[in-house]
Protein backbone atom coordinates (compact mmCIF):
# COMPACT_ATOMS: atom_id res chain seq x y z
CA UNK A 1 0.00 0.00 0.00
CA UNK A 2 2.78 2.49 0.92
CA UNK A 3 4.64 1.55 -2.29
CA UNK A 4 1.35 2.73 -4.57
CA UNK A 5 1.10 5.40 -2.43
CA UNK A 6 4.66 6.71 -3.69
CA UNK A 7 4.27 6.14 -7.07
CA UNK A 8 1.13 8.20 -7.08
CA UNK A 9 2.93 11.08 -5.55
CA UNK A 10 6.01 10.51 -7.63
CA UNK A 11 3.78 10.71 -10.30
CA UNK A 12 1.72 13.71 -9.39
CA UNK A 13 5.21 15.75 -8.70
CA UNK A 14 6.55 14.59 -12.59
CA UNK A 15 3.59 15.57 -14.09
CA UNK A 16 2.99 19.23 -11.89
CA UNK A 17 7.17 19.81 -12.92
CA UNK A 18 6.18 19.16 -16.91
CA UNK A 19 3.38 21.71 -16.25
CA UNK A 20 5.74 24.16 -14.82
CA UNK A 21 8.01 23.94 -16.78
CA UNK A 22 5.55 24.26 -20.57
CA UNK A 23 3.19 26.64 -19.56
CA UNK A 24 5.44 29.16 -19.96
CA UNK A 25 6.33 28.70 -23.00
CA UNK A 26 2.41 28.08 -24.32
CA UNK A 27 1.78 31.58 -23.17
CA UNK A 28 4.90 33.34 -24.44
CA UNK A 29 3.64 31.56 -27.90
CA UNK A 30 0.39 32.93 -27.86
CA UNK A 31 1.28 36.12 -26.98
CA UNK A 32 4.08 36.09 -29.66
CA UNK A 33 0.69 34.74 -32.35
CA UNK A 34 -0.98 38.23 -31.01
CA UNK A 35 1.64 40.64 -31.61
CA UNK A 36 2.18 38.50 -35.39
CA UNK A 37 -1.63 39.53 -35.59
CA UNK A 38 -1.76 42.48 -34.26
CA UNK A 39 1.19 43.96 -36.46
CA UNK A 40 -0.85 42.61 -39.34
CA UNK A 41 -3.48 44.05 -38.70
CA UNK A 42 -1.65 47.57 -37.99
CA UNK A 43 -0.33 47.42 -41.49
CA UNK A 44 -3.71 46.42 -43.25
CA UNK A 45 -5.45 49.17 -41.35
CA UNK A 46 -2.82 51.83 -42.02
CA UNK A 47 -3.23 50.73 -46.44
CA UNK A 48 -6.83 51.07 -46.17
CA UNK A 49 -6.03 54.59 -44.47
CA UNK A 50 -3.99 55.66 -47.22
CA UNK A 51 -6.32 54.36 -49.79
CA UNK A 52 -4.66 51.39 -51.14
CA UNK A 53 -6.58 48.57 -50.77
CA UNK A 54 -4.74 45.93 -52.65
CA UNK A 55 -1.42 46.75 -50.70
CA UNK A 56 -4.58 46.27 -47.84
CA UNK A 57 -5.47 42.58 -49.37
CA UNK A 58 -1.88 41.56 -49.52
CA UNK A 59 -0.97 41.94 -46.03
CA UNK A 60 -4.35 40.38 -45.02
CA UNK A 61 -3.92 36.97 -47.57
CA UNK A 62 0.02 36.91 -46.11
CA UNK A 63 -1.56 37.14 -42.54
CA UNK A 64 -4.13 34.19 -43.26
CA UNK A 65 -1.32 32.05 -45.06
CA UNK A 66 1.24 32.63 -41.98
CA UNK A 67 -1.41 31.50 -39.98
CA UNK A 68 -4.05 29.22 -41.28
CA UNK A 69 -5.52 28.49 -37.80
CA UNK A 70 -5.93 31.64 -37.20
CA UNK A 71 -9.18 32.51 -35.07
CA UNK A 72 -9.75 36.06 -36.07
CA UNK A 73 -13.44 36.38 -37.90
CA UNK A 74 -12.96 40.12 -38.01
CA UNK A 75 -9.70 39.53 -40.70
CA UNK A 76 -11.89 37.22 -43.23
CA UNK A 77 -14.45 39.87 -42.74
CA UNK A 78 -11.98 43.07 -43.08
CA UNK A 79 -10.77 41.04 -46.55
CA UNK A 80 -14.32 40.28 -48.31
CA UNK A 81 -15.07 44.43 -47.55
CA UNK A 82 -11.90 45.10 -49.52
CA UNK A 83 -12.34 42.22 -52.04
CA UNK A 84 -16.02 42.89 -52.48
CA UNK A 85 -16.64 46.58 -51.93
CA UNK A 86 -13.05 48.45 -52.89
CA UNK A 87 -11.53 46.22 -55.82
CA UNK A 88 -14.78 44.52 -57.03
CA UNK A 89 -12.93 41.19 -57.22
CA UNK A 90 -15.80 39.35 -57.04
CA UNK A 91 -13.79 35.83 -57.36
CA UNK A 92 -11.37 36.78 -54.43
CA UNK A 93 -14.03 37.42 -52.48
CA UNK A 94 -16.05 34.49 -52.96
CA UNK A 95 -13.12 32.28 -52.46
CA UNK A 96 -12.58 34.35 -48.63
CA UNK A 97 -16.02 33.74 -47.97
CA UNK A 98 -16.10 30.25 -48.44
CA UNK A 99 -12.46 29.99 -46.19
CA UNK A 100 -14.03 31.24 -43.64
CA UNK A 101 -17.11 29.45 -43.69
CA UNK A 102 -15.04 26.82 -43.37
CA UNK A 103 -13.43 27.64 -40.82
CA UNK A 104 -15.88 28.91 -39.28
CA UNK A 105 -19.19 27.06 -39.86
CA UNK A 106 -21.38 28.55 -37.30
CA UNK A 107 -19.47 32.39 -37.11
CA UNK A 108 -20.98 35.33 -36.31
CA UNK A 109 -20.83 36.39 -40.25
CA UNK A 110 -21.92 33.49 -41.50
CA UNK A 111 -25.37 33.60 -42.53
CA UNK A 112 -24.44 36.88 -44.23
CA UNK A 113 -21.60 35.27 -45.71
CA UNK A 114 -23.65 32.66 -47.36
CA UNK A 115 -26.21 35.26 -48.53
CA UNK A 116 -23.48 37.09 -50.26
CA UNK A 117 -22.29 34.09 -51.96
CA UNK A 118 -25.80 32.66 -53.14
CA UNK A 119 -25.80 36.48 -54.38
CA UNK A 120 -22.48 36.77 -56.35
CA UNK A 121 -23.11 33.04 -57.46
CA UNK A 122 -26.46 34.35 -58.80
CA UNK A 123 -25.20 37.23 -60.89
CA UNK A 124 -21.90 36.16 -61.82
CA UNK A 125 -22.60 36.63 -65.69
CA UNK A 126 -23.38 40.07 -64.69
CA UNK A 127 -20.41 40.94 -62.94
CA UNK A 128 -18.57 43.54 -65.28
CA UNK A 129 -21.94 45.59 -65.07
CA UNK A 130 -21.60 45.46 -61.36
CA UNK A 131 -18.21 46.32 -61.29
CA UNK A 132 -19.02 49.34 -63.56
CA UNK A 133 -22.02 50.42 -60.70
CA UNK A 134 -20.18 49.84 -57.75
CA UNK A 135 -17.06 52.13 -58.91
CA UNK A 136 -19.68 54.97 -59.76
CA UNK A 137 -20.82 54.65 -56.62
CA UNK A 138 -17.90 54.51 -54.74
CA UNK A 139 -16.47 57.72 -56.76
CA UNK A 140 -19.56 59.60 -56.12
CA UNK A 141 -18.56 61.74 -53.32
CA UNK A 142 -15.43 62.79 -55.94
CA UNK A 143 -17.83 63.52 -58.73
CA UNK A 144 -20.86 65.43 -59.26
CA UNK A 145 -23.84 64.09 -59.08
CA UNK A 146 -25.52 64.75 -62.23
CA UNK A 147 -22.23 63.09 -64.01
CA UNK A 148 -22.78 60.20 -61.80
CA UNK A 149 -26.68 59.48 -62.41
CA UNK A 150 -25.64 60.20 -65.94
CA UNK A 151 -23.11 57.19 -65.79
CA UNK A 152 -25.36 54.68 -63.68
CA UNK A 153 -28.36 55.76 -66.48
CA UNK A 154 -25.71 54.60 -69.44
CA UNK A 155 -25.14 51.19 -67.31
CA UNK A 156 -28.79 50.74 -66.52
CA UNK A 157 -29.40 51.26 -70.31
CA UNK A 158 -27.39 48.19 -71.32
CA UNK A 159 -28.64 45.89 -68.82
CA UNK A 160 -32.43 46.90 -68.02
CA UNK A 161 -33.19 42.93 -67.81
CA UNK A 162 -30.94 42.02 -65.81
CA UNK A 163 -30.71 40.96 -62.03
CA UNK A 164 -28.67 44.04 -60.96
CA UNK A 165 -30.75 46.56 -62.48
CA UNK A 166 -33.11 46.72 -59.82
CA UNK A 167 -30.38 48.02 -57.42
CA UNK A 168 -29.36 50.51 -60.06
CA UNK A 169 -33.36 51.44 -59.89
CA UNK A 170 -33.18 52.74 -56.41
CA UNK A 171 -29.90 54.37 -56.29
CA UNK A 172 -31.28 56.59 -58.85
CA UNK A 173 -34.51 57.25 -56.86
CA UNK A 174 -32.86 58.14 -54.01
CA UNK A 175 -30.56 60.62 -55.46
CA UNK A 176 -33.05 61.81 -57.84
CA UNK A 177 -35.52 62.62 -55.10
CA UNK A 178 -32.53 64.24 -53.12
CA UNK A 179 -31.88 66.82 -56.18
CA UNK A 180 -36.01 67.03 -56.49
CA UNK A 181 -36.35 65.55 -59.70
CA UNK A 182 -39.56 64.00 -58.47
CA UNK A 183 -41.05 62.11 -61.89
CA UNK A 184 -37.82 60.40 -62.61
CA UNK A 185 -37.73 59.23 -58.55
CA UNK A 186 -40.87 58.07 -58.96
CA UNK A 187 -40.29 56.10 -62.22
CA UNK A 188 -37.42 54.34 -60.89
CA UNK A 189 -38.73 53.91 -57.71
CA UNK A 190 -41.77 52.29 -59.45
CA UNK A 191 -39.70 50.11 -61.34
CA UNK A 192 -37.73 48.32 -58.46
CA UNK A 193 -41.14 47.99 -56.64
CA UNK A 194 -42.33 46.30 -59.49
CA UNK A 195 -39.26 43.82 -59.45
CA UNK A 196 -39.94 43.07 -56.16
CA UNK A 197 -40.93 39.32 -56.81
CA UNK A 198 -37.97 38.98 -59.41
CA UNK A 199 -34.97 39.65 -57.73
CA UNK A 200 -33.50 38.73 -54.36
CA UNK A 201 -34.91 41.45 -51.80
CA UNK A 202 -35.00 41.78 -47.85
CA UNK A 203 -37.96 42.60 -46.77
CA UNK A 204 -36.47 45.76 -45.12
CA UNK A 205 -35.42 46.73 -48.29
CA UNK A 206 -38.79 46.71 -49.54
CA UNK A 207 -39.72 48.31 -46.82
CA UNK A 208 -37.62 51.67 -47.17
CA UNK A 209 -38.01 51.04 -51.34
CA UNK A 210 -41.86 51.72 -50.29
CA UNK A 211 -41.60 54.82 -47.76
CA UNK A 212 -39.50 56.59 -50.62
CA UNK A 213 -42.39 55.59 -52.85
CA UNK A 214 -44.67 57.22 -50.43
CA UNK A 215 -42.16 60.78 -49.68
CA UNK A 216 -42.56 61.11 -53.78
CA UNK A 217 -46.24 60.59 -53.97
CA UNK A 218 -46.75 63.40 -50.95
CA UNK A 219 -44.43 65.88 -53.25
CA UNK A 220 -46.73 65.33 -56.60
CA UNK A 221 -49.79 65.52 -54.03
CA UNK A 222 -51.19 61.72 -54.50
CA UNK A 223 -51.94 61.74 -50.55
CA UNK A 224 -54.42 58.20 -50.96
CA UNK A 225 -51.71 56.53 -52.88
CA UNK A 226 -48.98 57.62 -50.27
CA UNK A 227 -51.45 56.00 -47.52
CA UNK A 228 -51.40 53.06 -49.73
CA UNK A 229 -47.51 52.73 -50.08
CA UNK A 230 -47.27 53.36 -45.72
CA UNK A 231 -49.78 50.14 -45.98
CA UNK A 232 -48.23 47.79 -47.95
CA UNK A 233 -44.63 48.36 -46.17
CA UNK A 234 -46.85 47.87 -42.87
CA UNK A 235 -48.05 44.46 -44.36
CA UNK A 236 -44.00 43.51 -45.05
CA UNK A 237 -43.84 43.41 -41.11
CA UNK A 238 -40.14 44.23 -41.15
CA UNK A 239 -40.68 48.46 -41.96
CA UNK A 240 -37.45 49.19 -40.67
CA UNK A 241 -37.01 50.28 -36.75
CA UNK A 242 -37.07 53.81 -36.77
CA UNK A 243 -40.12 53.34 -38.98
CA UNK A 244 -43.61 55.38 -37.31
CA UNK A 245 -46.59 54.40 -39.32
CA UNK A 246 -48.56 57.00 -37.21
CA UNK A 247 -46.29 60.06 -37.55
CA UNK A 248 -46.06 59.18 -41.35
CA UNK A 249 -49.76 58.65 -41.54
CA UNK A 250 -50.53 61.82 -39.85
CA UNK A 251 -47.74 64.00 -41.74
CA UNK A 252 -49.50 63.14 -45.26
CA UNK A 253 -52.64 64.05 -43.85
CA UNK A 254 -51.86 67.28 -42.55
CA UNK A 255 -50.43 67.73 -46.06
CA UNK A 256 -53.46 66.95 -47.59
CA UNK A 257 -55.38 69.04 -45.10
CA UNK A 258 -52.83 71.75 -46.05
CA UNK A 259 -53.17 71.65 -49.77
CA UNK A 260 -56.92 72.12 -49.29
CA UNK A 261 -56.19 75.33 -47.49
CA UNK A 262 -54.26 76.69 -49.67
CA UNK A 263 -56.27 76.07 -52.50
CA UNK A 264 -59.21 77.89 -50.32
CA UNK A 265 -56.71 81.23 -49.91
CA UNK A 266 -56.01 81.24 -53.43
CA UNK A 267 -59.78 80.69 -54.57
CA UNK A 268 -60.30 83.61 -52.40
CA UNK A 269 -57.50 86.03 -52.99
CA UNK A 270 -58.80 85.57 -56.53
CA UNK A 271 -62.53 86.75 -55.83
CA UNK A 272 -61.18 89.40 -53.93
CA UNK A 273 -58.64 90.50 -56.76
CA UNK A 274 -61.59 89.61 -59.62
CA UNK A 275 -64.18 92.51 -56.84
CA UNK A 276 -61.79 94.88 -58.21
CA UNK A 277 -63.48 94.62 -61.84
CA UNK A 278 -67.23 96.30 -60.97
CA UNK A 279 -65.84 98.60 -58.44
CA UNK A 280 -63.72 99.71 -61.17
CA UNK A 281 -61.93 101.49 -58.06
CA UNK A 282 -59.14 102.47 -59.54
CA UNK A 283 -60.82 105.36 -61.56
CA UNK A 284 -61.80 107.40 -58.20
CA UNK A 285 -57.99 107.29 -56.61
CA UNK A 286 -55.05 109.63 -57.94
CA UNK A 287 -52.24 108.40 -58.79
CA UNK A 288 -50.17 110.34 -57.09
CA UNK A 289 -51.77 110.88 -54.13
CA UNK A 290 -52.45 106.65 -54.00
CA UNK A 291 -48.47 105.95 -54.19
CA UNK A 292 -48.01 108.64 -51.40
CA UNK A 293 -50.32 106.83 -49.21
CA UNK A 294 -48.89 103.59 -50.02
CA UNK A 295 -45.06 104.61 -49.49
CA UNK A 296 -44.42 104.66 -45.56
CA UNK A 297 -46.46 100.55 -45.12
CA UNK A 298 -44.72 99.25 -48.04
CA UNK A 299 -41.43 100.80 -46.75
CA UNK A 300 -42.08 99.42 -43.22
CA UNK A 301 -43.04 95.98 -44.96
CA UNK A 302 -39.49 96.06 -47.00
CA UNK A 303 -37.38 96.66 -43.47
CA UNK A 304 -39.50 93.67 -41.64
CA UNK A 305 -39.02 91.16 -44.54
CA UNK A 306 -35.35 92.09 -45.01
CA UNK A 307 -34.89 92.09 -41.26
CA UNK A 308 -35.11 88.25 -40.92
CA UNK A 309 -32.76 87.75 -44.28
CA UNK A 310 -29.94 90.17 -42.08
CA UNK A 311 -30.26 87.98 -39.19
CA UNK A 312 -29.97 84.84 -41.16
CA UNK A 313 -26.89 86.48 -43.27
CA UNK A 314 -25.13 87.45 -40.05
CA UNK A 315 -25.66 84.43 -38.44
CA UNK A 316 -24.29 82.18 -41.32
CA UNK A 317 -27.13 80.06 -42.26
CA UNK A 318 -26.69 79.28 -46.28
CA UNK A 319 -28.81 76.34 -46.42
CA UNK A 320 -31.76 78.86 -46.03
CA UNK A 321 -33.82 79.70 -48.33
CA UNK A 322 -34.36 83.34 -48.12
CA UNK A 323 -36.31 83.50 -51.08
CA UNK A 324 -39.28 83.21 -48.78
CA UNK A 325 -38.99 86.29 -47.21
CA UNK A 326 -38.74 88.19 -50.88
CA UNK A 327 -41.72 86.45 -51.85
CA UNK A 328 -43.71 87.40 -48.77
CA UNK A 329 -42.30 90.51 -49.06
CA UNK A 330 -44.24 90.73 -52.72
CA UNK A 331 -47.73 89.42 -51.47
CA UNK A 332 -47.65 91.99 -48.46
CA UNK A 333 -47.42 94.74 -51.41
CA UNK A 334 -49.90 93.18 -53.55
CA UNK A 335 -52.15 92.78 -50.77
CA UNK A 336 -51.71 95.79 -49.76
CA UNK A 337 -52.21 97.66 -52.87
CA UNK A 338 -55.36 95.71 -53.25
CA UNK A 339 -56.57 96.52 -49.79
CA UNK A 340 -56.39 100.05 -50.91
CA UNK A 341 -58.39 99.94 -54.11
CA UNK A 342 -60.80 97.85 -52.16
CA UNK A 343 -61.37 101.09 -49.54
CA UNK A 344 -64.30 102.18 -51.67
CA UNK A 345 -66.03 99.29 -50.60
CA UNK A 346 -66.57 100.77 -47.50
CA UNK A 347 -69.09 103.62 -48.43
CA UNK A 348 -71.23 100.51 -49.77
CA UNK A 349 -70.61 98.05 -46.52
CA UNK A 350 -69.69 100.26 -44.13
CA UNK A 351 -66.38 100.37 -42.65
CA UNK A 352 -66.05 97.11 -40.15
CA UNK A 353 -67.17 95.05 -42.99
CA UNK A 354 -64.24 96.66 -44.73
CA UNK A 355 -61.79 96.32 -42.16
CA UNK A 356 -62.68 92.31 -41.45
CA UNK A 357 -61.84 91.84 -45.31
CA UNK A 358 -58.87 93.04 -45.31
CA UNK A 359 -58.02 91.11 -42.34
CA UNK A 360 -58.83 88.05 -43.63
CA UNK A 361 -57.69 88.60 -47.01
CA UNK A 362 -54.33 89.46 -45.50
CA UNK A 363 -54.89 86.13 -43.49
CA UNK A 364 -55.13 84.09 -46.61
CA UNK A 365 -51.61 85.59 -48.14
CA UNK A 366 -49.84 85.20 -45.17
CA UNK A 367 -50.91 81.73 -44.91
CA UNK A 368 -50.12 80.79 -49.05
CA UNK A 369 -47.06 82.32 -48.22
CA UNK A 370 -46.50 79.65 -45.22
CA UNK A 371 -47.44 76.60 -47.23
CA UNK A 372 -45.41 77.69 -50.46
CA UNK A 373 -42.11 78.27 -47.93
CA UNK A 374 -43.11 75.10 -45.48
CA UNK A 375 -45.56 72.68 -46.78
CA UNK A 376 -44.95 72.81 -50.97
CA UNK A 377 -43.62 69.50 -50.45
CA UNK A 378 -40.05 70.14 -49.56
CA UNK A 379 -40.85 69.29 -45.91
CA UNK A 380 -40.91 65.56 -45.46
CA UNK A 381 -41.05 63.98 -42.26
CA UNK A 382 -38.41 61.30 -41.62
CA UNK A 383 -39.22 58.08 -39.93
CA UNK A 384 -37.04 59.77 -37.12
CA UNK A 385 -38.86 62.68 -36.57
CA UNK A 386 -39.29 62.62 -32.40
CA UNK A 387 -39.00 66.48 -30.23
CA UNK A 388 -35.18 66.18 -29.83
CA UNK A 389 -34.75 65.79 -33.66
CA UNK A 390 -35.78 68.83 -34.15
CA UNK A 391 -33.85 71.51 -36.04
CA UNK A 392 -32.97 74.50 -33.86
CA UNK A 393 -32.37 76.38 -36.97
CA UNK A 394 -35.61 75.95 -39.05
CA UNK A 395 -37.12 76.62 -35.98
CA UNK A 396 -35.74 80.38 -36.07
CA UNK A 397 -36.58 80.37 -39.60
CA UNK A 398 -40.24 79.49 -38.95
CA UNK A 399 -40.24 81.99 -35.82
CA UNK A 400 -38.80 85.00 -38.17
CA UNK A 401 -40.61 84.10 -41.04
CA UNK A 402 -44.07 84.04 -38.77
CA UNK A 403 -43.15 87.26 -36.91
CA UNK A 404 -42.78 89.27 -40.60
CA UNK A 405 -46.13 87.77 -41.00
CA UNK A 406 -47.27 89.12 -38.18
CA UNK A 407 -45.77 92.31 -38.28
CA UNK A 408 -46.88 92.69 -42.39
CA UNK A 409 -50.91 91.39 -41.25
CA UNK A 410 -50.37 94.50 -38.40
CA UNK A 411 -49.73 96.89 -40.65
CA UNK A 412 -51.64 96.20 -43.54
CA UNK A 413 -54.66 96.13 -40.95
CA UNK A 414 -53.91 99.53 -39.42
CA UNK A 415 -53.47 100.63 -42.90
CA UNK A 416 -56.79 99.16 -44.35
CA UNK A 417 -59.12 101.25 -41.05
CA UNK A 418 -56.72 104.59 -42.31
CA UNK A 419 -57.67 104.12 -45.68
CA UNK A 420 -61.53 103.61 -45.06
CA UNK A 421 -61.41 106.07 -42.35
CA UNK A 422 -60.58 108.44 -44.99
CA UNK A 423 -62.99 107.11 -47.54
CA UNK A 424 -65.88 107.74 -44.57
CA UNK A 425 -64.42 111.48 -44.03
CA UNK A 426 -64.37 112.14 -47.89
CA UNK A 427 -67.78 110.54 -48.14
CA UNK A 428 -68.98 112.74 -45.15
CA UNK A 429 -67.30 115.93 -46.80
CA UNK A 430 -69.22 115.10 -50.24
CA UNK A 431 -72.40 114.96 -48.68
CA UNK A 432 -72.01 118.29 -47.35
CA UNK A 433 -70.45 120.09 -50.56
CA UNK A 434 -73.40 118.99 -53.80
CA UNK A 435 -71.25 120.90 -55.78
CA UNK A 436 -68.71 118.45 -54.86
CA UNK A 437 -67.99 114.77 -56.59
CA UNK A 438 -66.35 111.99 -54.64
CA UNK A 439 -63.68 112.14 -57.15
CA UNK A 440 -62.75 115.81 -56.91
CA UNK A 441 -62.76 115.45 -53.05
CA UNK A 442 -60.31 112.37 -53.03
CA UNK A 443 -57.83 113.92 -55.14
CA UNK A 444 -57.54 116.84 -53.11
CA UNK A 445 -54.54 117.08 -50.11
CA UNK A 446 -55.01 116.31 -46.92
Amino acid sequence: MKKNTSSYFFVSIMVAFIVFITSPGTVMAQSHSADFEQEYSKKANQFIADKNYEQAALVLEELLIKNPELNNERVYKQLTHIYDDYLFNFGKALSVYKKYLDQFPEGKFANDFRVRIAYLNERRSEWQALRDFRKVQLEEDHIPLKDSLEEVETILSKNEDTLIAPEMHIYLANNYFETADDQKAREHVEKYIQNFDKSLMSTTDKALALQLYSDILVKQHHFKKAIGALDQAMELGNPGEDFNYAIKKGHIINQRNMLYGFMFCLLYFIAVVLLLIPLKSWRQINSRKYAGRLATPLLLLALISLGPVLILNFIEVPEVDLRVFFGQLGLSILSLMIIKLLAPLSLKTGRLVYVLMSCLHMAAASFMTYYMTIYRGTKIVMNTVIEADKDPMASLFLMLMWSSAAAALLINIIYAIIFSKKEQMANIFCRKSPNSSPTSNLIKPN
